[in-house]
């Protein structure tokens, strides 16, 4: 990294690192700390895009193309320290470096496989079918029935774009109708073939 241009920023907890319409000119690298991205939707409510931690880049999709626009406000939660490495700078390390090209390559990769999955949950219309899709897709990564959320129901609730009393509603439903045992951020699938239905 020496002989990469590059400049380290820090950031208090809730102060903004970027705001949706700026010019991404240089790939950011969270180095220590975490961020979200958000969004307003049309009823000027905020949506929570991603949650973001080191070493998680920033935008790195939005670097090239022919829109270099942000299409989100990236917040701080925490103290957070940014890499900023300038477009024409990092071109010359790709050049230069086959290993650090094919990860940059692996990162947008995995970050628009994790959007597409992103937008078929917000295009769930029901708070049930969002959990349901959510649960499903822990099943998949855990390949195991029983385990525990990594996220809290508060984080869940911004995820879904709905309020925390709505999903906890929810998810005492799907309890006592016997989908799911739920206890805290303890989840047994009961009746998979139930919870796949809350889909359609």
């Amino acid at each position: 990294m020496k002989k990469v241009h590059h400049q380290v920023k820090t950031y208090k907890k809730d102060e903004l690192i970027a705001s949706s319409g700026d010019k991404c000119n240089s790939l950011k690298i969270i180095v220590k700390g975490a961020a979200v991205g958000e969004m307003m939707d049309f009823q000027g409510k905020s949506l929570r895009i991603e949650e973001l931690h080191a070493p998680d880049t920033i935008a790195s999709a939005f670097l090239f193309g022919e829109d270099n626009t942000l299409p989100v406000d990236v917040i701080a939660v925490e103290e957070t320290k940014i890499l900023y490495i300038p477009r024409q700078d990092l071109m010359n390390l790709f050049c230069n470096e086959n290993t650090v090209l094919k990860n940059y390559l692996d990162i947008i990769s995995n970050r628009a496989q994790k959007l597409t999955k992103k937008i078929k949950l917000l295009g769930l219309q029901s708070i049930r079918g969002k959990f349901a899709n959510y649960l499903l897709e822990q099943v998949r990564r855990e390949g195991k029935t029983e385990f525990t959320l990594k996220n809290s129901q508060s984080e869940l609730a911004n995820i879904f774009g709905i309020s925390r009393p709505s999903l906890g509603r929810v998810i005492r439903e799907m309890h006592n109708e016997g989908i799911i045992e739920a206890d805290g951020r303890n989840i047994k699938i009961v009746d998979k073939k139930a919870l796949s239905g809350l889909l359609k």
